[in-house]
């Protein structure tokens, strides 16, 4: 009876952990509109979202709370190293992608398909940064 009921329970617990995955690996709107500079991504923080500039790369982690104004704020994760070379600064040039990792998301430059390395991390002073992935 004990090992059924174990057997159970791990079996729903592991359900609800794949769910999870799933829901923040699809849970990202991709439309493109080229009209929209920023975007919102959810993260499996449920505090925490990513904001992207469309235009520029640049990602911050925007955090928001119900108890107190002072535990919200906005921290910059950082921007693509070669985003400012060229002219091409469009709206909806970038577009972030979750992993199956939760502080891992992939950028990609829609105009000349550089991908980037977004990690962000609760950690205000460390572990957030944006690499390009070399080809």
């Amino acid at each position: 009876m004990k090992k059924g009921l174990l057997i159970i329970m791990v079996m729903f617990c592991a359900n609800i952990i794949y769910a999870q995955d799933k829901l923040q690996f699809n849970d990202v709107n991709h439309a493109t509109n080229e009209n929209v500079r920023y975007k919102l991504y959810p993260t499996f923080n449920m505090w925490t979202f990513l904001k992207l500039d469309t235009q520029t790369g640049k990602v911050s982690m925007l955090q928001f709370s119900v108890e107190s104004a002072k535990n919200e704020g906005e921290l910059f994760v950082g921007a693509p190293i070669d985003v400012y070379i060229g002219d091409d600064v469009v709206n909806g040039r970038y577009e972030l992608y979750p992993t199956t990792n939760i502080w891992t998301f992939i950028m990609i430059d829609q105009i000349n398909g550089n991908t980037y390395h977004v990690q962000w991390s609760n950690d205000k002073m460390s572990n957030n940064y944006v690499k390009k992935i070399e080809q």
